[in-house]
């Protein structure tokens, strides 16, 4: 008979063993100084994302259902031509809803835009790659054929979260490898084709001028190359002024958050109580950067890369060879963000001056889109605070591919990491911080949408308390109350905010005499710049703003006429959005049958034909009662002209 000992000796003794082995392993993997010294990334080549999957299986799936990953897409059956690429994955099909081939929204399929005396054609080859043919436009409206002023095959498309552009190879004194935007793009809400200047915030250009038609296909080498994709090398050569241009990896992968991962690839091949231990002790793996591991600034920086518009320590060295930034840098060290009084020494017309002041608000605050990281360095709760950086609201790898919010990071939820529960008071809650009811959280008054950018009203990255009253007499910036009170005046904000016991500045200056007559978004819509234009149309067709249907409707029917195409956009939409929500009946069926019939980039006359009847339908326009402030405010727009690209 055996032993008792012996027989469990033979049950458990592999078992044993092997966790003997097992635990060893892990004791020798972790002492092991050479598997997690820090190491010099710099230079190295990209792995690429589908390197990255076996490992990290859910991080890049979520990354892979990101509008990240598809900023920048190559169409098949499209050449890359001269543009090198690290990594080059085969194209995907065409996400279910989609029409068109891969990394392609737009049907491409003869569809056709006239604008500005010159008429787009979008269709394919014989090759199926979808091509771009622009034509003269003769008096009777006619394409001049046999003589095009373009005509391109898409090398590559660029967005596919509002609007898609495409690029195609046009030798314009760079060579063969430049790469330029096409002058139409494909607006994905809308499904339809739009002119880039009706993207931008600008004038109308001249009828018939091909350098108004032009004026946004713009070099993507040395400018959109940087943020729209991964480890980008632009490849000026200096001696003849062309680009070879190189790439990591189309659109925004992996190692552009996370750095190069060649080097943690082969640290990590073969050898899983090394993944293990490395994925127990976040941050301890020096061969890749992880930003939740960061802290804020450095994190912040990884972000603010792109979406915060920078000028190059050396821009003659990142023209040529990239700007080297590897995850977890100091940003500081290869860039500078700009700010309303930044120049920069060397460039004719930028080095003087505030040459950028014009993408801020007077008191600093960036009023166009890719300035985020600008407007989180200028927010107290990052100068004053913890440290607040980007992954304390964003998270890159959740479940929200929109806005990529983390779990929790709405409304108060947001705020409530740093500030008391009992502090804020239930900012929703009717009676709580601000006793704005349900229809106003913390980020409606704090980070306002006085943004611009792609068409859209967007909320600013720099965190503020409203203070109307310090703004009082002043109509050359938003703020955060009438924005949501479309048809009350600032000083009203003022008085409201004292009475309901919040901190504000005290009532010293005289109010503006215009604000007698017209609400301050009703003053912003008439006689305010383009940016104040767009954002005040936007303000009145949001859902929570005050006044009647039917009176904003009146009031933001005058957009329609605008000489900015971007105004017009707004003003279209947002009627359209009233009109919707209005009660079913004749009048709304007349309205939503006008507006359907209007095009913002359209001809004139067809313009005014259509806006005459929606004018009809929505009663009469705002101070029509005091022509001579209306003829005023409008006036004094025309001064107010600016150009912005973003």
């Amino acid at each position: 008979m055996a032993r008792p000992w012996l027989a469990s000796t033979l049950l458990f003794g592999p078992a044993l063993a092997w966790s003997l082995a097992a635990v060893a392993g892990l004791v020798w993997t972790g002492a092991d100084a050479s598997a997690w010294t820090e190491l010099d990334r710099h230079g190295d080549p990209v792995a690429g994302s589908d390197s990255c999957r076996s490992c990290h299986p859910a991080q890049w799936q979520t990354w892979h259902r990101s509008w990240h990953r598809t900023m920048t897409q190559r169409p098949e059956p499209a050449s890359l031509g001269p543009l090198a690429l690290a990594v080059d994955p085969a194209p995907e099909a065409e996400a279910e809803g989609e029409t068109g081939q891969a990394g392609v929204l737009a049907p491409f399929a003869g569809e056709q835009l006239d604008y500005g005396g010159f008429r787009a054609t979008m269709d394919r080859g014989a090759d199926g790659v979808p091509r771009v043919l622009v034509e003269r436009l003769d008096d009777a409206g006619e394409a001049v054929v046999g003589a095009p002023v373009l005509d391109a095959a898409v090398a590559l498309s660029v967005g596919s979260h509002r609007y898609q552009q495409y690029l195609a190879y046009l030798d314009r004194g760079g060579g063969e490898g430049e790469l330029h935007r096409l002058p139409v793009a494909w607006h994905r809400a809308e499904r339809r084709w739009i002119h880039m200047n009706g993207a931008f915030v600008e004038p109308e250009g001249e009828d018939g001028s091909l350098a108004d038609y032009e004026r946004h296909l713009s070099r993507w080498n040395d400018n959109c190359i940087f943020c729209h994709n991964t480890e980008a090398v632009p490849g000026l050569d200096p001696g003849s002024a062309g680009f070879r241009s190189e790439l990591g990896e189309l659109g925004i992968a992996c190692e552009a958050c996370h750095g190069p991962a060649q080097a943690h690839i082969d640290r990590h091949r073969g050898n899983p109580l090394r993944r293990l231990l490395a994925s127990s002790e976040r941050g301890t793996d020096g061969s890749i950067a992880n930003p939740a591991t960061l802290g804020p600034a450095r994190e912040s920086e990884i972000c603010g890369r792109c979406h915060g518009q920078r000028i190059a320590r050396d821009i003659a060295a990142v023209m040529r060879e990239g700007d080297g930034f590897v995850a977890g840098d100091e940003l500081a060290s290869i860039s500078r963000p700009i700010f309303a009084d930044s120049t920069i020494a060397g460039v004719e017309g930028l080095d003087r001056g505030r040459p950028f002041a014009a993408r801020f608000w007077p008191d600093g605050t960036p009023r166009l889109s890719a300035y985020e990281y600008q407007g989180l360095l200028l927010s107290p709760c990052w100068s004053e605070g913890e440290g607040l950086g980007c992954g304390h609201c964003h998270d890159m790898h959740g479940d929200a591919p929109d806005g990529q919010l983390r779990a929790g990071r709405t409304g108060q939820g947001a705020c409530v990491d740093c500030h008391r529960a009992d502090e804020l008071g239930g900012a929703e809650q009717l009676g709580g911080h601000g006793g704005h009811g349900e229809a106003v959280d913390c980020l409606g008054c704090h980070m306002p949408r006085i943004s611009y950018g792609l068409l859209e009203g967007m909320i600013t990255h720099r965190i503020s308390s409203p203070d109307p009253a310090a703004w009082i007499g002043r109509g050359d910036q938003p703020d955060a109350c009438t924005q949501c009170h479309v048809d009350r005046s600032r000083e009203w904000a003022a008085r409201s905010m004292s009475a309901l016991g919040l901190r504000g500045s005290p009532i010293v200056a005289r109010p503006h005499a215009d604000e007698a007559a017209a609400s301050r978004v009703v003053l912003d819509l008439l006689g305010g710049d383009p940016i104040q234009r767009n954002l005040a149309a936007h303000a009145l067709a949001r859902p929570g703003a005050t006044a009647s249907l039917d009176a904003r409707a009146a009031w933001i029917a005058d957009g329609l006429e605008d000489e900015y195409p971007s105004v017009r956009w707004f003003a279209w939409r947002g009627l359209r959005s009233l009109a919707e929500r209005m009660a079913p009946n004749a009048r709304r069926a007349a309205l939503l049958a006008a507006l359907e019939r209007f095009d913002y980039l359209g001809p004139i006359d067809e313009r005014v034909e259509v806006v005459t009847r929606i004018r009809a339908l929505v009663g009469p326009a705002p101070l029509t009662d005091d022509p001579e402030l209306r003829e005023r405010l409008l006036s004094e727009r025309q001064a107010l002209a600016i150009w912005i690209g973003e």
